[in-house]
């Protein structure tokens, strides 16, 4: 069995898709069909059978798949102590945080640790904080950064920043000039909010209903970008992270006001209590603790 043919059936297997595994491999489909159908072809059993929308691993598959796990587990630890003795940093880090964290938090660091680090590769999964613990808990990626408490029993949390939250409106409004504004007084404006189901709504949710404020939803946006767009043409005013509006608030396209009520929300780093940590992955949150740890944004 060859180690390339291996480590195709292992992608696919890990991945459940012939599609998503040639990604992760750089390489075509075909060539991914090819190698596991020349291991089938070589071992005499079936390993995977093809379905319309996923593929499943035969009892045979499953055996090889639980084999080749520990092997590419050895192989890779065998790579890291020898990056390690020879002081090496490479190889790939895969981490997984909310749209606010891309876009607005992260790219400084990432910028930076790319610079220092050219031979790691860095991935991001882009999900909300409840998909992020559960990837992390599946050790499917390397860690997450989330709105804390992670409560999961199989996971370590580090507290990092508290990111705290501002309304918006633009120039002119009948808000323009407030230093901070209750949300009694916010409910009186139409409101534009982020989709259900992100921890930036559920605090709106839940800070409004604890006030007693009936909000006058005007739309329900599924990003903070488009949110801030609504809030210029003056469709209504919404409640954002500080850190998004710093550019419109310095160019004076977007007012930012005091959001009485609304405590800041305490952002960590997520890691599963049994994953080995990489150097890579080891560097890459250095950095972001250096960056980030203990500041207020």
């Amino acid at each position: 069995m060859e180690l390339q043919q291996l480590r195709g059936f292992y992608e696919v297997a890990r991945e459940g898709s012939f599609t998503r595994a040639a990604a992760r491999l750089f390489l075509t489909q075909p060539a991914i069909s090819q190698q596991v159908k020349a291991l089938e072809e070589e071992l005499g059993q079936a390993l995977i059978v093809r379905g319309r929308r996923a593929v499943e691993l035969t009892a045979a598959g499953h055996a090889l798949y639980e084999r080749t796990t520990t092997i590419f587990a050895e192989l890779e630890g065998a790579r890291q102590e020898l990056d390690a003795m020879g002081q090496i940093v490479r190889g790939r880090v895969l981490l997984a945080t909310s749209d606010t964290n891309c876009t607005y938090v992260l790219p400084n660091v990432l910028r930076r640790f790319r610079a220092r680090y050219p031979e790691v590769k860095v991935d991001i999964r882009n999900k909300m904080s409840a998909e992020v613990r559960q990837l992390t808990l599946a050790d499917q990626v390397d860690f997450g950064i989330v709105t804390l408490p992670a409560r999961e029993r199989g996971l370590r949390s580090e507290p990092l920043f508290v990111r705290g939250d501002v309304w918006i409106c633009p120039p002119g409004h009948a808000l323009a000039g407030r230093q901070s504004i209750r949300p009694a007084t916010a409910g009186r404006f139409p409101l534009l909010a982020l989709e259900r189901g992100s921890q930036s709504r559920a605090v709106l949710d839940e800070v409004l209903q604890r006030a007693g404020v009936a909000p006058r939803l005007a739309m329900e946006l599924g990003s903070i970008e488009i949110i801030k767009q609504f809030v210029e043409i003056d469709f209504g005013i919404a409640l954002v992270p500080a850190v998004s509006v710093v550019r419109e608030a310095a160019e004076g396209r977007l007012l930012t006001i005091g959001a009485q009520g609304f405590d800041g929300r305490s952002i960590g780093l997520v890691r599963h209590r049994g994953r080995p940590e990489s150097p890579a992955t080891a560097a890459l949150t250095q950095m972001i603790r250096e960056d980030l740890a203990g500041v207020q944004i």
